[in-house]
């Protein structure tokens, strides 16, 4: 609501402009300059309005950013879905919508609703499903950094109150009105200002009206993008330890609002010293010789896991990018697919894994057994919506062996193949990527022979595969450390929880009894 004292002041600024508005038009007339400007103002409006014609706005689905966070599991990156459709709205929605606070808290309740009923699909009323806690950190979080992008990215936006936000709906109008005023002055002082207020009409007008939608526009795609960020965050279990524990894990430690989606480059308390990276495959499909080739002289195995001698680790550094892995050799299994045994087994070195690398014997025909084990692994998954699975590499060994099987005369170019070596390589990759492209981030042939001196592609092929992985493998890492760290010491946080609250409430009784009796006195 405008005062007068608002109107008072805003007439004080704003007159000493227009007063030099005048008194320079005046001295271009008396000077005899104002011939020769003239051409300025229709000029630069109408240059304007042709740039705003040849450089169009971009479409709704150019602006919408769906930058998945790099921890978000399937089913967060499915939720994303749901976020986008809202967004498209913004198409339809008028600017009294858009200026509306209540309109958005109705649009966050409704988009809440949704993403809710997606992660409990067989809840009655989904909301009831989440835990107080978990609703406060996401609505302070969402708050956070919506108020950090007014106040960081929009000019002016410390000044704005609530009542001057709804009137921006208004703001061509007004603009408008204004313009008339200032051209009825303008042509009774000169006629020939009727050129340039038409020019006005013609191309500002629009242009006014397009900046005040996309400005409009981008304030709503902002919102929805964080309040549902930050919904997924809630309904996939990562806010139960609430807001301050879950932004010492997973905000970036440089943190930006105005960066945009929160980063797993994070809490170094929770990420692990080394990744763990699984080799899993069939009997003889190469992994030992695999590791050998991998590790170089750094050879020192030991059990990786108590209850089990058939599964080793290998410490590897790879000081070009300054990570330290940990390989573990998991036990091979027969063409027939592999036994409860030794599936359990490579299940449980898979879910300490962050990268998963499943080795085949290029010039065995056999893949129905690795085809099984990565469904069975798929479906353990799959049924652990809170985990993220470890990408996959698939390296296929023995490439010596494909034919011809007596040439080995490298280096072999097979993504460009010449040789009938080459065709043979090349043509079992693109087998393996046609077999197991649902599952695999990259499918790469090496040699590991060391014995008969054929070792290639390991550096070239495989090791930067595998640093390619790495950002993901330590966003796998990180959220398995998070969820581990918030099933940790619940029996003590009740405890102390009831251990405060009783505190507190003998405080209270306290405090009553002393003023009731300081009353009475």
């Amino acid at each position: 609501m405008l005062t007068r004292r608002t109107i008072v002041l805003a007439l004080l600024t704003t007159v000493p402009l227009l007063i030099y508005l005048g008194l320079g038009a005046y001295a271009l007339w008396q000077t005899g300059l104002f011939a020769e400007t003239f051409w300025i103002l229709p000029g630069c409006w109408l240059f304007t309005w042709l740039i705003s014609r040849m450089w169009r706005p971009p479409s709704t689905e150019q602006v919408i950013d769906q930058k998945s966070a790099s921890h978000f599991t399937p089913r967060d990156q499915d939720a994303q879905a749901i976020i986008r459709r809202y967004q498209e709205q913004v198409d339809e929605l008028s600017a009294s919508e858009l200026t509306d606070p209540h309109f958005y808290l109705t649009q966050s309740l409704a988009l809440a609703q949704d993403l809710s009923r997606h992660y409990h699909p067989r809840a009655e009323d989904p909301i009831n499903s989440l835990t107080v806690p978990e609703v406060l950190a996401a609505m302070r979080l969402a708050v956070d950094d919506i108020e950090g992008w007014m106040l960081h990215s929009v000019p002016g936006s410390h000044l704005v109150t609530i009542g001057q936000w709804k009137m921006l709906r208004h703001a061509p109008k007004w603009i408008e009105r204004i313009q008339n005023a200032a051209w009825a002055t303008g042509v009774l002082v000169n006629p020939a200002n009727v050129v340039k207020y038409l020019t006005s009409r013609l191309t500002m007008g629009p242009i006014s009206q397009e900046l005040q939608a996309e400005f409009l526009a981008a304030v709503y795609l902002r919102f929805i993008r964080q309040v549902g960020f930050y919904l997924i965050e809630m309904n996939s279990g990562r806010l139960r330890g609430g807001a301050d524990k879950y932004r010492q894990a997973f905000q970036p430690k440089s943190r930006s609002v105005v960066s945009g989606i929160p980063d797993a480059d994070m809490s170094p308390s929770l990420m692990p010293e080394s990744l763990t990276v699984a080799l899993v495959g069939q009997v003889k499909a190469g992994k030992s010789s695999l590791v050998n080739a991998l590790i170089g002289d750094q050879v020192a195995a030991t059990d990786v896991l108590p209850e089990t001698a058939t599964v080793t680790r290998y410490h590897l550094d790879l000081p070009e990018t300054r990570a330290s892995l940990e390989l573990l050799d998991t036990p091979g299994y027969a063409d027939a697919g592999a036994t409860p045994q030794q599936l359990q087994e490579v299940k449980q070195a898979l879910r300490e894994s962050a990268v998963a690398i499943l080795v085949m014997d290029a010039h065995s025909p056999a893949r129905s057994a690795d085809r099984k084990v990565v469904d069975e692994l798929k479906s353990w998954y799959a049924s652990q919506p809170s985990l993220k699975p470890p990408p996959m590499i698939v390296c296929l060994t023995h490439i010596d062996l494909l034919s011809p099987m007596m040439e080995w005369d490298p280096p072999y170019n097979f993504r460009d193949p010449k040789s009938k070596k080459e065709h043979s390589i090349h043509e079992a990759l693109a087998h393996v990527t046609e077999l197991f492209g649902d599952c695999a981030k990259s499918v790469v042939a090496v040699c590991t022979d060391v014995e008969r001196g054929r070792e290639e592609f390991v550096e070239t092929e495989l090791l930067p595969a595998l640093i390619r992985e790495l950002s993901e493998g330590q966003s796998v890492a990180l959220l398995k450390a998070y969820h581990r760290e918030l099933g940790k010491h619940s029996v003590k946080k009740l405890l102390n929880q009831l251990k405060t609250g009783g505190k507190q409430l003998l405080q209270t009784w306290v405090e009553e009894r002393w003023s009731e009796s300081g009353l009475n006195q």
